[in-house]
């Protein structure tokens, strides 16, 4: 039993360091030396497709491949020694498990063992590895190099503030959808109107519904590219239309998704502040009581005089 009991606090103890943050410095220390891996994974991620270091990374025998592949190997392990230790810390496995960060976290992993393995297995001549990799394969190592990626989510775990944004997003469900929704709607209804009131010019861009949806998605984001514009009198009065409703599509929902980003932001200044002050009052209690063991134990000593004997037995009971 005790054994057993000295075993869950340990469990606790590493729970607190790597899985929540904390004012603790060993917790700390831990934060900073992730933060620090995941960087340099991105940094490494970033500049393999930099012109030169492409170039370099071709030849599996160069000193910047090697440079490369073990950065990257000295990530990939850090990452998945404290995914491992997450896990087995967890207080409820099953909760573990229903965590997004903690799929992320996996799924940051995953293309450095499939990249290895596909490494391995694929043919050692050139030209027989021409003649296997078929367009399938090609861009499913894209996809795999692109999910590399997915280690800049894993600064989510340090950071309240993106804790935060997530959680929003989360509860803003049918704010989303409703956006999303009314979004689709008039990129269909202004792009079909827009095709049919520009078609006929002879140097009309919009030579689609698709095309002209295109042009819709542009025009509703404020981005507009200008790669396509309305050639006709009645194309540049829709155009104005668009431009006005988009505004209005968009500020509805936004309102009720910053309103609720309002609500969890004073909420978690809330949440800050009362912990601030248990701290505090946890300090004050404690000088109180060193306060009053001292003060005991001077009042033991005038009473007992030089043999100790009930100041050490007051020691023990308040010890």
């Amino acid at each position: 039993k005790q054994w057993y009991q000295r075993r869950v606090r340990g469990q606790q103890k590493i729970y607190y360091v790597v899985a929540e943050p904390s004012d603790d410095i060993r917790s700390r220390v831990w934060a900073v030396m992730d933060t620090l891996f995941i960087l340099c994974s991105i940094v490494l991620f970033i500049a393999e497709t930099e012109p030169f270091f492409r170039d370099q990374l071709e030849d599996t025998n160069s000193t910047w491949y090697n440079i490369f592949f073990w950065g990257d190997s000295m990530c990939v392990t850090f990452f998945l020694f404290d995914f491992i230790i997450r896990m087995f810390v967890w207080p409820n496995k099953a909760d573990f498990f229903k965590s997004l960060l903690n799929w992320l976290d996996f799924l940051a992993i995953l293309p450095f063992f499939v990249m290895i393995t596909t490494n391995y297995v694929a043919p050692a001549d050139d030209a027989q590895a021409d003649q296997s990799a078929d367009k399938g394969t090609i861009v499913a190592l894209k996809v795999l190099r692109l999910m590399r990626v997915i280690r800049l989510l894993k600064l989510a775990k340090h950071s309240e503030q993106l804790v935060l944004i997530i959680s929003v997003v989360k509860r803003s469900g049918n704010e989303m959808s409703i956006m999303a929704l009314l979004w689709v709607i008039s990129t269909v209804t202004f792009g079909s109107v827009m095709y049919y009131a520009e078609n006929e010019h002879p140097e009309s861009q919009m030579t689609s519904i698709s095309s002209s949806c295109w042009w819709t998605i542009a025009t509703m984001s404020t981005v507009g590219y200008g790669d396509k514009t309305p050639k006709t009198n009645l194309g540049r009065l829709l155009a104005s239309c668009v431009v006005f409703l988009s505004m209005v599509f968009m500020a509805l929902p936004m309102t009720l998704i910053v309103g609720k980003f309002s609500a969890a932001y004073d909420s978690m200044q809330s949440a800050e502040e009362e912990k601030g002050e248990e701290k505090k009052e946890e300090v004050a209690l404690k000088g109180i009581n060193e306060t009053t063991f001292v003060e005991n134990g001077r009042k033991d000593a005038k009473l007992n005089g030089p043999n100790g004997v009930a100041n050490k037995e007051n020691h023990i009971s308040y010890t």
